[in-house]
């Protein structure tokens, strides 16, 4: 899955991705998935790497 999340501020994308990340922990499934956020502080929001 290759999923693209775009929206201005607040509207909860840092939500989504933190209950996506959840799930996939939950499942025992955490390590088949990558966040690459394009900024270091959206990276430091969930725990992710940037893309560069």
């Amino acid at each position: 899955l290759c999923m693209l999340m775009m929206g201005p501020g607040g509207t909860g994308k840092t939500w989504v991705v933190k209950a996506l990340k959840a799930l996939m922990d939950f499942y025992h499934q955490g390590h088949r998935i990558r966040y690459l956020p394009p900024t270091g502080s959206a990276a430091a929001l969930i725990d992710g790497t940037t893309v560069n």
